[in-house]
């Protein structure tokens, strides 16, 4: 400190400081501080507050080199793709031929005028009412229910939850044996109880194919669900419960006084996952029914499959790309906005 306090230039204060500054952690106390102001402010050199900001500086130099490496990735593997995507989108391209012909919006004009969009669009629409809210529904009921502490509430959670950490491709080979129609075990059981005339041809028929997609997204993801609210319904003091229960309230009233009103949070994270999980839904219609017949089960992601790697239309994939970001973001936005809405009211 004495060889510090008697510093005299300020080429000899910036290497004093530099040592101090690098050194883990940097030596750079208050006293020490105010000597080297002192000396070198002597010389006409900073002031308190600017050294100050030199070592805060330091602090945040590093903090950027260790967000680096996944910002580089990120901009890699997710920011260049993207741009590359809207890129090709004004352009008429096979995907690899060297020949691009510039057509500008037009691949968005045939996009709009395709039938087949209005089937995506629809079966989007239905798949996601079908959906999301009976999971929602099957899991706060049965998360109530074995809220409940009833005996093996333990064992019911870890196989009700099994389905969801399931690989959708093994899911959908293992429904689309169990909806065959000849030896399938669906139909078998219903002619052994007399029932042939539901032996439908579940993946076959366009009426039927959606609705057993739907079927079998709810059997996977209801454990999910199931999960989000019991865990939510612990987080609700137990003398709320107390207090309704000498009120009178029924279970009934309970849950629909005050366990599901004091979910709402948990209600809006469903929609936002199952919303965004079904604009980008691939695997099951994929494996079950080639996102057929008919169309009758295509969806964005398959859509842009068939464009891209059997029509060779890359363009209008690119462009269909596009359009399902944008309306990801927007579906995105409005539910973050309702999300601070009600975090504004809880306040």
């Amino acid at each position: 400190m004495d060889r510090i306090l008697h510093v005299a230039k300020p080429a000899c204060f910036r290497k004093v400081f530099q040592r101090a500054l690098l050194k883990k952690p940097p030596c750079i106390t208050i006293d020490l501080l105010e000597s080297l102001v002192f000396s070198y402010t002597n010389n006409g050199g900073m002031t308190l507050q600017t050294v100050k900001r030199l070592n805060k500086i330091h602090y945040q130099n590093e903090g950027y080199l260790f967000i680096f490496p996944i910002m580089f990735f990120f901009a890699v593997f997710c920011v260049y793709p993207l741009l590359f995507n809207f890129y090709y989108s004004a352009f008429e391209w096979n995907g690899m031929s060297k020949n691009k012909l510039f057509i500008g919006m037009q691949n968005f004009r045939l996009l709009f005028k395709d039938p087949i969009m209005l089937k995506v669009l629809r079966n989007v629409f239905f798949f996601f009412m079908g959906t999301v809210f009976p999971q929602a529904f099957f899991g706060i009921v049965i998360a109530f229910i074995l809220n409940r502490k009833i005996i093996a509430g333990g064992f019911f959670r870890t196989v009700l939850y099994l389905p969801s950490i399931m690989t959708l491709s093994i899911i959908g080979s293992i429904f689309s044996r169990m909806m065959e129609p000849n030896i399938g075990v669906i139909n078998v059981s219903l002619r052994a109880l007399g029932l042939d005339f539901l032996a439908l041809q579940w993946l076959g028929q366009p009426g039927t194919a959606l609705f057993s997609l739907i079927l079998v997204n709810v059997w996977t993801w209801t454990g999910f669900s199931m999960l989000l609210y019991n865990v939510n319904m612990t987080n609700i003091p137990e003398e709320l419960y107390e207090a309704a229960t000498i009120d009178g309230a029924s279970g009934f009233q309970q849950f629909f006084r005050l366990t599901f009103p004091l979910l709402k949070n948990t209600h809006l994270s469903l929609i936002l996952l199952g919303s965004i999980s079904t604009l980008k839904t691939f695997d099951l219609p994929y494996v079950l029914t080639k996102a057929g017949p008919n169309h009758a089960t295509e969806f964005f992601s398959t859509y842009i499959y068939l464009l891209s790697f059997n029509l060779f239309d890359q363009g209008r994939s690119s462009a269909l790309v596009t359009i399902l970001f944008f309306l990801s973001l927007i579906l995105t936005i409005i539910q973050l906005r309702m999300y601070g809405i009600l975090g504004q009211k809880e306040n």
